[in-house]
């Protein structure tokens, strides 16, 4: 036994199981830890060496019985398989003639180079001092193995045996062995990777992305209904049948039919309504209260009268779009403010999927509702003039404005009076007056005050003007008398607006 020590190279023993067809179960892909049985090749009676000293060999070895796996595909291992369970039968012995034992025994998976699968090892079966035979009983026939992507890197088939040390007549340790006592077979399956790459808000109605692999079925949990293929180039386009309305993010699915899977998450920008108005204040007058019974009456007041308008942060249409207050009686409560008072009503916008904006607060005042004069003419002339030869009206240069504003509660009555001062120059008074005409009757207005016109308020009006109807034959005009001397008449005209009835 000089030569010993030369002998020292590394044995392996593996029991290889290769799959048989009798075996093929058809079986999903689960990308758990459900273990699921693998199919395999058993190898030969005590098995197969694979590396260390060559006198490591068996009078009599155990068989495998059966072999279960995680993330298992149609009986096969994949790339994402990292654990088996191995169930053993039998007794594992070593050659009486070579005289050697062994110990520390490991179930391990091999690559087709004959190396680990695995740096991660399972139970040592013979941890104390070195045995020549070993029996699987129901206390250690079930065993677990590991492998390790990395360092199978898709190989096949793989081989799953037993490697352990010999220790030869009572020296020190030899080199690992390793023997196979069954193959089986290993699918490379992908880890897919999609990507949502565009933007997505609310009215989004396309999903685009890349995939990993072409031909891969895109979905989206956002709209079931719906599918796409990933195009040569990975890129994919995703019709939606709607939008994305009331979702905060969706998740894409890349699939296979080799059930390959992977996903990708964005979110999905959330769509505001925003409210906007051209001021933050209301008057209110007894015309426009009479028109107000319901609190919708009111909305549609304030969104005119304030100029409440809405849109959508993704400037997406806002038809649908309407205008409402968490305050309600607001006609009633508008109707009871006293002359001066204040209230102040938030208005928010609304769609029909619920969104809602931020309220504008609307301060409405109150009045008690005023009869005044609106635009008055400041100057009204009558030109140069001949002095007539016999009495004669004349026309002034320009067109009467008198105009009454009444912003009181309809059917108030109104009157309008006008009375004027003699027309005078520095040293002369005016052969004549000034007159207000209609048709043929003339009415002297010089220190007399003459009704002009009456009216009655109207509904949703709150301007008249009175002198809109005056022609050559109405109006205030001058009238001159062919005594009058040539000079400059000034005068005025005063007018007076009153809120009773003429008789």
């Amino acid at each position: 036994m000089g030569n010993l020590k030369n002998w020292k190279k590394v044995l392996s023993l593996v029991i290889t199981s290769t799959l048989l067809g009798s075996w093929m179960v058809p079986l999903k892909s689960l990308a758990d830890d459900t273990m699921l049985p693998v199919a395999f090749n058993p190898g030969t009676v005590t098995g197969d060496s694979m590396y260390g000293e060559s006198y490591a060999t068996l009078d009599s070895a155990p068989t495998i019985t059966s072999i279960t796996a995680n993330n298992v595909e149609n009986g096969n291992v994949t790339n994402r398989t990292t654990m088996l369970s191995v169930t053993w039968s039998g007794s594992i012995v070593t050659k009486a003639k070579n005289n050697y034992k062994i110990k520390d025994m490991y179930t391990s998976v091999f690559n087709s180079s004959n190396t680990l699968a695995s740096s991660k090892l399972g139970t040592n079966l013979i941890p104390g001092t070195q045995v020549s035979s070993l029996a699987f009983n129901s206390s250690n026939a079930v065993q677990t193995a590991y492998i390790d992507w990395s360092m199978w890197n898709g190989s096949s088939p793989l081989k799953v045996g037993l490697k352990y040390v010999p220790y030869y007549a009572g020296y020190s340790a030899e080199n690992e062995s390793a023997r196979s006592f069954a193959t089986i077979y290993a699918i490379q399956r992908h880890e897919l990777k999609p990507t949502i790459t565009n933007k997505l808000a609310q009215g989004t109605t396309v999903i685009e992305g890349k995939g990993t692999i072409a031909g891969d079925k895109i979905t989206v949990d956002a709209d079931p209904s719906v599918s796409t293929t990933v195009n040569d180039d990975l890129s994919y386009s995703l019709s939606l049948s709607g939008t994305l309305s009331g979702k905060k993010n969706v998740t894409i699915t890349e699939g296979n039919d080799a059930g390959d899977s992977g996903t990708a998450t964005a979110d999905v920008e959330q769509r505001s309504l925003n409210i906007t108005s051209s001021k933050t204040t209301a008057d209110t007058y007894p015309d426009d209260l009479s028109g107000l019974s319901s609190d919708s009456d009111v909305i549609a007041w304030l969104v005119k009268t304030t100029g409440i308008s809405s849109s959508y942060s993704d400037s997406s249409s806002t038809d649908g779009v309407t205008y409402a207050s968490d305050t309600t009686g607001l006609a009633a409560s508008l109707k009871a403010l006293a002359d001066g008072a204040t209230m102040t009503i938030p208005v928010y916008a609304k769609d029909d999927s619920g969104l809602k904006s931020d309220p504008v607060t609307i301060t409405v005042t109150n009045h008690a509702g005023v009869l005044q004069f609106g635009a008055i003419s400041s100057d009204i002339g009558f030109g140069s003039l001949e002095i007539p030869t016999a009495e004669t009206v004349f026309q002034p240069t320009a067109a009467w404005n008198v105009n009454v504003s009444d912003t009181r509660a309809a059917g108030s009555n109104w009157s309008v009076y006008a009375t004027a001062t003699p027309l005078k120059s520095a040293t002369h008074t005016l052969a004549g007056n000034l007159i207000y005409k209609d048709g043929s009757t003339q009415t002297v207005l010089t220190n007399s005050s003459t009704l002009i016109d009456s009216g009655t308020k109207v509904a949703g009006t709150t301007n008249t003007q009175i002198t809109s109807d005056w022609s050559a034959t109405k109006g205030i005009m001058l009238d001159v008398q062919p005594s009058v001397y040539a000079d400059s008449y000034s005068g005025s005209v005063d007018w007076s607006l009153q809120n009773t009835p003429t008789n």
